[in-house]
């Protein structure tokens, strides 16, 4: 379950700590097989070795010249291994030479050769560099041995002569397979570009401006794999999303981290991001509930205290709530009164519902009587009173919840797109200040991140 935690209903002022959960983007990377066999194709010679030389027997009594070639006789195939750890590149070959003795020799010129078919074992690796590269393994096996017997007691090999250039061959095929992965799969420009992408402050799709600053943490690549007809890895990127309203501060870019192989993250954002209730706003709001819930005052005449209105202030680091009251009742009762409801907010289990605590009533004596002074000061007509302080923000909540919600699928940065379900938002944090109450909402549902590699400029 990610928490998706939005902004509600005006722009200021302030940050959350970072959020416990980390945020994180993937990037899939694919590097087809096909430009690996085109480049192998391209670049492996159609010759791998030429002989041309003369060589002595018999105490230099037979003179014997060697001619020929090692060629490449058909394309360079490239599949995965079973595993899909590795790719097999095989290039068949075919050898072909003539001994031909001088002089009276000549008659004793023989044509030979042999077949083979080079299997290289690619296996893909990420470099401390931000590169992708491969190990290459493998050998040349041939069907028959490069030599002749060209008498009895003159035996001519031509293998060890040509092993050399060979060879050669095959490491600068393997060189060329290796590039070719590296360019395809450009993995330090992509991890680069994404790295500078989440850095970016990302603005939200919330009913007033507001934006999630981003704190990179990590940044991974997954173990190469080929699948099918390609190569496969997973950039992750790792962060803590820490939100505010209003405009985002001036980011400062972070380098491309070191390398680390693991197991990409799972993609998904948690948000934590500030709410700005504004103290007219939580007092409407309280007013309408408590009106809504007088009080017969358990005295002679049964009087009834009714809320006519609640008016919020902060006070440090604690809100007051002056809760204006009428106490009417039989033969004209009708008096006005004020009381002070003072305590530190706080949210009650739900997340939904602001109350406060430590709460202290203390009723303004202008104008009243000892009688209804004495009413207000019994328990039950001040635990009636504490109650009026009571902010039901669930009507607040959901406003900002669809508001929200429709604005998904959203783009804060090119290439990058969130989507997903907003649930039913509840309350986190809170914290006082002049203007207004700044709380932290957090929603259930999801909220995932994807990149669009193309996107990535």
């Amino acid at each position: 379950m990610r928490r998706l935690l939005i902004p509600a209903l005006s722009t200021v002022l302030m940050v959350t700590p970072p959020a416990e959960a980390l945020s994180s983007l993937t990037l899939p990377v694919t590097v087809p097989l096909a430009g690996v066999q085109e480049a192998a194709n391209t670049r492996v010679p159609a010759e791998f070795a030429r002989l041309n030389e003369t060589r002595e027997f018999l105490g230099g009594l037979l003179r014997v010249k060697l001619t020929g070639a090692v060629t490449r006789t058909g394309p360079v195939r490239v599949k995965p291994a079973p595993e899909g750890d590795a790719l097999i590149v095989s290039v068949p070959l075919r050898a072909d030479f003539r001994a031909e003795p001088a002089g009276l020799g000549s008659l004793l010129t023989r044509d030979f050769g042999g077949a083979a078919t080079v299997s290289l074992r690619v296996k893909p690796l990420v470099t401390p560099a931000w590169e992708a590269g491969a190990q290459v393994t493998g050998d040349v096996t041939w069907t028959d041995p490069l030599s002749v017997d060209l008498t009895q007691g003159v035996r001519v090999s031509v293998q060890s002569l040509v092993e050399g250039q060979v060879r050669a061959e095959l490491d600068r095929v393997a060189a060329d397979v290796a590039r070719a992965v590296r360019e395809g799969a450009n993995l330090r420009a992509r991890a680069g570009t994404l790295w500078a992408r989440v850095q970016q402050p990302w603005a939200l799709p919330t009913p007033d401006p507001a934006y999630a600053r981003v704190t990179p943490r990590s940044l991974t690549v997954s173990p190469p794999r080929f699948t099918g007809d390609a190569l496969r890895l997973t950039v992750g990127a790792t962060f803590d999303l820490i939100a505010g309203l209003g405009r985002a501060p001036t980011p400062t870019a972070t380098p491309l981290p070191a390398l680390n192989v693991a197991a990409p993250p799972t993609s998904g954002v948690d948000l934590r991001l500030p709410v700005r209730l504004p103290y007219p706003e939580l007092s409407r709001a309280a007013t309408r509930v408590a009106g809504q819930r007088p009080f017969p005052l358990p005295v002679p005449l049964s009087p009834t205290l009714r809320v006519e209105r609640v008016t919020l202030t902060p006070r440090g680091g604690k809100l007051n709530a002056a809760v204006s009251v009428t106490v009417s009742g039989p033969l004209g009762l009708n008096v006005r009164a004020t009381a002070d409801v003072s305590g530190t907010p706080t949210l009650d289990p739900t997340g939904r519902v602001l109350t406060l605590r430590g709460v202290t009533v203390t009723t303004r004596r202008e104008g009243l009587s000892g009688r209804v002074i004495g009413w207000l000061a019994d328990k039950r007509a001040q635990a009636y009173l504490a109650r009026a302080a009571r902010f039901d923000l669930t009507p607040s909540l959901e406003r900002v919840r669809g508001q929200v919600q429709s604005r998904l699928p959203f783009t804060p940065v090119p290439g990058v797109e969130l989507a997903g379900t907003v649930g039913p938002l509840r309350l986190t944090a809170l914290q006082v200040t002049p203007e207004a109450l700044v709380v932290t909402a957090a929603a259930g549902g999801e909220l995932r991140g994807t990149v669009n590699a193309a996107k990535l400029r």
